[in-house]
């Protein structure tokens, strides 16, 4: 049967407390026929904090939940396909366990603009740790939060989460939405609440989110893989754009440490490499004009988004770095990803013997 709207859910290792914040958030919605609604939640091989989700069928038995547990825990991208490869809703939205629905008139606002004629409804996301709203799809702001997604616009594209990746895959799976020109109603209202949790496995636990320089490695990896699709789509505006992207974000935090005489770490050096590899994948002359005068315009744009200086003058330093930089470090597993280095490089080789016959 199908539904006018499925929520997806993935959860890993929440608590009880969690699930029903997120949950509560639904069943106050006001004005809204819950036979038009599915839920589903995919457990991503929880081993804590295990939850009786009989319990929880029953207590929210007004919702029409579905529950799937996967054999192997690959990140919350591989969970959201899953939930998305088992959805019926004409609209998708993507709900993290511990987050929440803003209001109770969230679903009421989208059945009433919900059209033939849109295939993402974009609203805004509220994010309780900083007390402010965050600017929304259209500002590239929220990512994939806060938006309803008609499940046929991402069908008809083969537009899915990347396998690879365990950050950043909400930002990949954003970016190919974007490259398909979706038509885009844009609202003023917020749908989403991000609520902070300080102590969530990722943040308590995981390296990448106990210093500066969290989900830098996903992040290259993900324009990797990004240009991989761009390449073969023959959208070199868009690869090009991927590319800068990423540099000029890498500057900014690499500054101070590059040139301003601070140590640079070895994880540092890793994500260096990645950034060569990167720039080796791409066919930018970043000699050229043209490479300057966009790297100069989405430097500006990052310095005036995030209220901050970084000087211009060291770019090019910054560039011969990269390109300096070693492969001392191929047998460990990328951070934010769930590939090793040996296992991206074989791509590059494969790739390279092709061009050259081999």
């Amino acid at each position: 049967m199908s539904k006018e709207l499925t929520i997806i859910m993935p959860t890993y290792n929440d608590s009880l407390e969690k699930i029903k914040c997120s949950l509560d958030s639904i069943i106050k919605q006001k004005n809204y026929d819950f036979a038009k609604l599915e839920i589903i939640i995919i457990d991503d091989n929880s081993t804590t904090n295990l939850i009786d989700w009989n319990e929880i069928l029953r207590i929210y038995a007004k919702l029409d939940i579905k529950y799937l547990k996967l054999s192997q825990n690959k990140g919350p991208g591989n969970a959201r396909q899953v939930g998305l490869d088992n959805s019926c809703g004409e609209f998708v939205f993507f709900l993290d366990s511990g987050d929440s629905l803003y209001n109770s008139l969230v679903l009421q606002i989208f059945a009433k603009r919900k059209t033939a004629f849109c295939d993402i409804i974009a609203t805004r996301m509220f994010d309780e740790g900083v007390k402010s709203r965050r600017l929304g799809f259209e500002f590239n702001n929220a990512y994939i939060f806060g938006i309803f997604i008609r499940r046929e616009f991402i069908v008809n594209n083969s537009i899915r989460f990347n396998e690879f990746l365990r950050w950043e895959e909400d930002c990949y799976f954003e970016d190919l939405l974007r490259y398909y020109n979706p038509r885009v109603i844009s609202l003023k209202n917020t749908s989403y609440s991000y609520n902070f949790d300080s102590e969530s496995i990722t943040r308590k636990n995981n390296y990448e989110y106990r210093n500066e320089f969290c989900g830098f490695s996903a992040m290259v990896v993900k324009s990797i893989l990004l240009c991989d699709f761009y390449e073969k789509e023959k959208a070199y505006a868009s690869y090009n754009a991927e590319v800068i992207q990423v540099l000029v974000t890498c500057y900014m935090s690499f500054y101070p440490y590059l040139f301003g005489k601070l140590n640079i770490s070895e994880r540092m050096y890793k994500i260096l490499f990645l950034l060569n590899l990167l720039l080796r994948k791409s066919n930018i002359d970043t000699n050229s004009i043209e490479f300057k005068q966009l790297f100069f315009k989405k430097m500006y744009q990052r310095m005036a988004i995030y209220n901050n200086s970084v000087p211009l003058e060291m770019v090019y330093e910054f560039i011969n770095l990269i390109k300096a930089s070693e492969n001392l470090y191929d047998d460990y597993l990328i951070e934010g990803t769930n590939m090793t280095i040996n296992e991206l490089m074989a791509t590059f080789e494969l790739e390279d013997n092709e061009k050259r016959g081999i």
